[in-house]
C-alpha cells in the first residue's frame, strides 16, 4: 500500500516527466480530451433538451395562462395534465344516455361554451391550424402547412417567435418559417401565391419559428386573411380574387365571446383576469364537454397521478426494457470509445516507463518498493488524465455555446436553457481520469514487475503472455458468441428464445462487446505466436515481427485499438448495408423506372386540359397513355369495388387489387409490356391477367364487383346484391413485374357489356430520361392550378439512404487504423533508437530502418483489421437475424459493404506502412552504449 507521501512524490516526478516529453504527453492529452470533449458537448445539449415543465408549457400556451382544445365536443376525454402528453375519448356504450354536458357541447357555440366554462373577464384568441396546402416558388410549387397569428401580441411569443424581419401589418403580408423559406427558394420580402387563391399575392414580411418544431414549414397570416378565404375556395371550388381585409392588427378576434375558429373544433389561447387561476378540477370540468385545457398553473403544480383518470385508464403498454435500451446502448458505445483512448495512449505510457526504466530502476535502487516504481508510472496517468479532461470539459463547453444555433438547427428544436450541471461535468472529467488510469496501469504493473538490475543496464526483459488472461480472453469470446447468438433469437421449435426484441437487441450487443473484450484480451498472445513466425521471413520483415512480438506492450494496444474501431464500423456498415439492401429487396414501384404519372380525378375536358398542359411543361414526354380504373356501378352515390377472384399477392402488388382500362399504348408504358398477341387479344375485348394465380383452367377469370353504401332504393328499383362474380375471357401474360401495378388490364370499350365503366384516374408517360426534379416541380406547380388535388409522381426507383453513413464511419475507421498505426510505429521508433544503433555500427543497410517501421506499421494495421472485420460481423448478423425473428417478418438479407471492406482490410495497411516508411529517416546517430 503505496501511502499518501509516497503518491506527492510520485506526482511530483510524472509532471516532471511530463514536462521533459512534451511531445508524447501532448499527444496523451489530446488523445484523453477528445472523447472528453465529445461527451461533454453530448451531455450539455442533452440536458439543453430537456425541458422544465415552465419551458414545456411555454411552447403550449405562448404568453397565455392556458391553451383549450376541442378534441371530441359532445363526448368526454381524459388528459395528462399538459393534454399534449396524452388525451383520448372515453368509449361510451351504445345504450348509454348523453350527460348534460355532451348534450350542451353540442347545441351550444363552442367559443360561447368555453368562455361561459372559464372566469368571467377571460379574454380567448382564436389558436388556428389551418390545412396542409401548395404555395408557388421560383421553382414551382412546394407544400406548406398554415396558420393565423396577431405576431405584434405577445400572447404568442413562446409558442410563436417572430426571430427575423417585422409582423404582417398590412393586408397580403405573411410571415414565414425558415424551413419553407429555405424550401421554397424565398427570403424575407419575397412573394408567393397560395393554391386556391391564385389571385392574391403574399409578401413574406418576417421569420417565425415554432422553438419546439424549427422544421415546420409554415405560412403565418394575420386572423381572418388567410383560413377563411381557404376555407371558402374548398367549399365552392372556385378562386377567390383576393383575401379580404381581415381583422386589423390591434383588435383581437374571439375576444369577449370569441369567435368560432373556422376549424372543426376550435383551439383557443386564453388570458385569464388578474387574480384568476385555474386548477385540475377546471381541467377535468372541461374535459366532460370534450375539450382538453393545457393551464400553466397544473403544468407547474401538478396533481398526484392517482388524481389523474387518464393515468388509470389510458391503455397503453410498454416493453419494460425499452426505455432503458437507449441508454444501454449510449453507455456501451461511450464505454468502447473510452477503451479506443485508452488502447490508443496505452503505447505512449509504455513506452514513457520504458524511456525511464533508469530513472525508475535508481528509484528502487534507493530502497523504493515496487509500489512506488509503479505509482510513478500511473502518477502520469493522473497528472495527464487530469489536463486531458479539463481540457475536454473546457472545449466541450466552449464549442457548444459557440455552435449552439448550427446545434439547435440540426436537432429541429431550441435548447429550454444552457445547462452546466456540475455533478454531470465532474463525473465526465472522472471518467476521462479513469481512462487515463487504464492507459497506464498496465505499464505501470509491468515497470514495477521489472529487475532493478535489469532497468540499471538500461535492458528489457521480456515475459511471456499470460496464460490466465488468455484463458479467460477465450471464456470471454465463447460467452460473449453464445448471448449473441441467444440475443438474434435462435428458434427453438418455431419460436423465438427471446421474446422482446429490444432485449435481443441488448443481449446481441452486450454479447458482442463481451466478445470483442475476450479478443482484446487475446491480442498478446496473437502477436507473440505471430512472431514465431519470424524465422521465415527476410532480414527486414523477420525483425519487424520480432521487435513487434518483443514488445507487445505496445504493440498490442494498438492492434487492440485498430480492432476495435474496425469492428465497429464494420458492424454498423454491415447492418445499414445489409438494411439498404432489404429496404431495396421490398421496395414496390409505382411504375416502370422513369415513368412519370399524372393521377386527377377530373373528367372529360379538364382532365384532357390538363394532361395537355402536363405535355407543354416537360417536353420529350413520348407518347400519352391514359389511365383509368374499372368501377361498378352498385348504385346512385355508391362506392364500389372491382378486383380478380384469388389469391393476392401483397409483397409485389404496388396499389390495392384493382383493373387497370386502357390501350396498348398503357400496356407499353406502365406495364412494359411490348407483346402482339397480348395486344391482339387486348383489341379483341379480352381480359389480360398478369398472375397466374388469377386465372383458371378454363382460361376464363373471375370478376368480383362489390358494392356498398350509397342512397336509398327508389320505388320500382330493384336492388343488387352486394356481391357478384362475372366470369370473363382471359389471357394469362406471364410477367411478374407487370403484376405490380394492377391485377389485370382490359380496353375501355369492352366494359360496358359487362356492366363496368371506365372512371379517368390521369395518365402515364414513358420519356427517354426521367425529368429532373427542378422541371418536376413546374409541372407540379401547373398541374395544382387545373386539379387543387391533382398529383404528379415520377418513378425514380429505390433511393439509397445509406451510403453517407457507411462512408463516413468507414472514414473513422480509416483515420482510427492510421493513427493506431502511426503512433505505435512512432514510439517503436523512438523507442528503440540503440537497437537501430546496433543494426547500423554491423553494418545494416540504412534502408534497413524504413523497412523495419513501414512493416511494423502494416503489421499493427492489418492484424487489427482483421480481428476487427470478423468481430464486426457478429452483432450485425446478430441484430439482422433478430429483426428478422419477428412474425411474418421475411428472411433478414445479409450483405456488407465490400468496397468499404478491402479498403481498411488490404488497402489500409499497406497505405499505413508506406507512410510510416516514408516519413522514417534511413540513418541514425550512432549512441554509446552502457556497460
Amino acid at each position: 500500500m503505496v501511502k499518501l507521501g509516497a503518491w506527492r512524490v510520485a506526482l511530483r516526478i510524472a509532471r516532471r516527466d511530463a514536462l521533459r516529453a512534451k511531445g508524447r504527453s501532448a499527444l496523451i492529452v489530446a488523445m484523453i480530451a477528445l472523447p472528453v470533449l465529445g461527451v461533454t458537448g453530448a451531455d450539455i445539449v442533452h440536458r439543453g433538451g430537456e425541458l422544465t415543465p415552465a419551458e414545456r408549457v411555454e411552447r403550449v400556451v405562448g404568453g397565455a395562462d392556458a391553451l383549450v382544445t376541442g378534441l371530441a365536443p359532445g363526448r368526454t376525454v381524459e388528459q395528462a395534465p399538459l393534454a399534449e402528453d396524452g388525451a383520448f375519448v372515453t368509449p361510451s356504450k351504445p345504450d348509454e344516455q348523453p350527460t348534460p354536458e355532451q348534450v350542451k357541447a353540442g347545441s351550444t357555440d363552442p367559443a360561447a361554451l368555453i368562455s361561459s366554462l372559464l372566469p368571467p373577464g377571460s379574454v380567448l384568441t382564436p389558436a388556428r391550424p389551418g390545412p396542409e396546402t401548395g404555395a408557388t416558388s421560383p421553382e414551382g410549387l412546394v407544400r406548406t402547412l398554415t396558420t393565423e397569428a396577431d405576431l405584434g401580441d405577445p400572447i404568442w411569443r413562446g409558442r410563436l417567435n417572430l426571430v427575423e424581419g417585422r409582423a404582417p401589418r398590412a393586408a397580403h403580408e405573411v410571415a414565414a418559417t425558415r424551413a419553407f423559406l429555405d424550401h421554397a427558394g424565398l427570403a424575407v420580402g419575397g412573394t408567393t401565391t397560395v393554391q386556391g387563391l391564385e389571385g392574391t399575392t403574399f409578401t413574406v414580411t418576417g421569420v417565425v419559428e415554432h422553438p419546439g418544431e424549427l422544421g415546420r414549414a409554415e405560412l403565418v397570416a394575420r386572423p381572418g386573411e388567410l383560413l377563411d378565404p381557404l376555407a371558402a375556395a374548398d367549399r365552392t371550388g372556385g378562386k377567390p380574387g383576393s383575401t379580404s381585409g381581415g381583422a386589423s392588427g390591434g383588435s383581437r378576434p374571439g375576444g369577449g365571446t370569441a369567435e368560432a375558429t373556422g376549424i372543426e373544433h376550435g383551439a383557443w389561447l386564453v388570458k385569464l383576469p388578474a387574480g384568476a387561476a385555474l386548477d385540475w378540477a377546471k381541467v377535468q370540468e372541461v374535459n366532460r364537454y370534450g375539450y382538453t385545457l393545457t393551464a400553466r398553473s397544473v403544468v407547474l403544480a401538478p396533481p398526484p397521478e392517482r388524481a389523474v383518470p387518464y393515468y388509470r385508464d389510458s391503455f397503453t403498454y410498454s416493453d419494460p426494457a425499452t426505455g432503458n435500451s437507449t441508454k444501454v446502448v449510449v453507455a456501451t458505445v461511450t464505454g468502447m470509445a473510452l477503451l479506443e483512448v485508452a488502447l490508443l495512449a496505452g503505447p505512449a505510457f509504455a513506452v514513457g516507463a520504458r524511456r525511464s526504466r533508469r530513472q525508475l530502476a535508481l528509484l528502487g535502487a534507493a530502497g523504493g518498493r515496487r509500489g512506488h516504481v509503479g505509482a510513478v508510472v500511473l502518477g502520469g496517468g493522473v497528472v495527464l488524465g487530469i489536463a486531458g479532461a479539463v481540457l475536454g470539459v473546457a472545449l466541450g463547453t466552449g464549442l457548444v455555446a459557440a455552435l449552439r444555433p448550427w446545434i439547435e438547427q440540426a436537432g429541429g428544436e431550441r435548447f429550454g436553457h444552457f445547462a452546466l450541471p456540475p455533478l454531470d461535468l465532474l463525473a465526465i472529467a472522472g471518467i476521462g481520469l479513469l481512462t487515463a488510469l487504464l492507459a497506464a496501469a498496465l505499464p505501470a504493473l509491468q515497470a514495477a514487475r521489472r529487475s532493478v538490475t535489469a532497468g540499471l543496464a538500461d535492458r528489457d526483459t521480456v515475459r511471456a503472455p499470460s496464460r490466465k488472461v488468455t484463458l479467460l480472453g477465450l471464456l470471454l469470446v465463447l460467452a460473449g458468441g453464445a448471448l449473441a447468438v441467444y440475443g438474434a433469437g435462435a428458434l427453438s421449435h418455431g419460436q423465438p428464445v427471446v421474446s422482446s426484441y429490444d432485449a435481443r437487441t441488448l443481449a446481441v450487443l452486450g454479447g458482442s462487446v463481451v466478445a470483442e473484450l475476450g479478443m482484446l484480451a487475446c491480442t498478446p498472445v496473437l502477436v507473440a505466436l505471430l512472431g514465431r513466425t519470424a524465422r521465415l521471413l527476410p532480414l527486414g520483415p523477420r525483425l519487424a515481427l520480432r521487435d513487434s512480438a518483443r514488445h507487445r506492450s505496445r504493440t498490442a494496444p494498438a492492434v487492440a485499438a485498430v480492432l476495435a474501431a474496425v469492428a465497429g464500423a464494420v458492424a454498423i456498415g454491415v447492418y445499414s448495408t445489409s438494411t439498404d439492401a432489404e429496404n431495396r429487396r421490398d421496395y414496390r414501384p409505382q411504375a416502370p423506372y422513369g415513368a412519370v404519372q399524372l393521377y386527377s380525378r377530373l373528367n372529360g375536358g379538364q382532365l384532357d386540359q390538363l394532361r395537355g398542359e402536363l405535355e407543354k411543361q416537360l417536353t420529350g414526354l413520348g407518347p400519352r397513355a391514359d389511365l383509368a380504373e374499372v368501377t361498378y356501378k352498385f348504385c346512385p352515390n355508391c362506392s364500389s369495388v372491382v378486383q380478380l377472384k384469388g389469391q393476392v399477392n401483397w409483397r409485389t402488388l404496388s396499389a390495392m387489387p384493382h383493373l387497370a382500362a386502357g390501350d396498348a399504348t398503357l400496356l407499353h408504358n406502365l406495364f412494359d409490356l411490348r407483346d402482339p398477341a397480348a395486344e391482339q387479344a387486348l383489341a379483341a375485348g379480352k381480359l389480360l391477367v398478369f398472375d397466374r394465380a388469377l386465372i383458371g383452367a378454363d382460361g376464363k377469370a373471375v370478376l368480383q364487383l362489390r358494392g356498398g353504401g350509397g342512397a336509398p332504393l327508389k320505388p320500382g328499383e330493384v336492388p343488387k346484391p352486394d356481391l357478384q362474380e362475372v366470369p370473363v375471357d382471359a389471357v394469362l401474360v406471364d410477367n411478374p413485374a407487370a403484376a405490380r401495378f394492377a391485377q389485370g388490364l382490359m380496353a375501355p370499350t369492352a366494359l360496358p357489356a359487362l356492366g363496368l365503366t371506365a372512371e379517368p384516374t390521369g395518365a402515364v408517360w414513358r420519356p427517354a430520361t426521367p425529368p429532373d426534379r427542378k422541371a418536376q416541380q413546374r409541372a407540379e406547380a401547373a398541374a395544382v392550378r387545373l386539379d387543387h388535388h391533382g398529383r404528379l409522381e415520377v418513378e425514380r426507383g429505390y433511393q439509397s439512404k445509406g451510403d453517407a453513413l457507411t462512408l463516413a464511419l468507414s472514414g473513422f475507421a480509416a483515420l482510427v487504423v492510421l493513427g493506431a498505426a502511426g503512433i505505435a510505429t512512432g514510439l517503436a521508433a523512438a523507442d528503440s533508437r540503440q537497437d537501430q544503433a546496433t543494426l547500423a555500427a554491423v553494418g545494416a543497410p540504412p534502408g534497413i530502418r524504413r523497412t523495419m517501421a513501414g512493416l511494423q506499421c502494416a503489421l499493427i494495421a492489418l492484424l487489427g483489421a482483421l480481428l476487427g472485420a470478423v468481430n464486426g460481423f457478429v452483432p450485425a448478423v446478430g441484430l439482422l437475424k433478430s429483426r428478422a425473428s419477428g412474425f411474418g417478418a421475411r428472411p433478414a438479407l445479409i450483405t456488407a459493404p465490400w468496397g468499404e471492406l478491402l479498403l481498411i482490410v488490404l488497402v489500409l495497411p499497406v497505405l499505413a506502412g508506406l507512410l510510416a516508411a516514408l516519413f522514417t529517416r534511413s540513418r541514425v546517430a550512432l549512441a554509446r552504449r552502457l556497460s
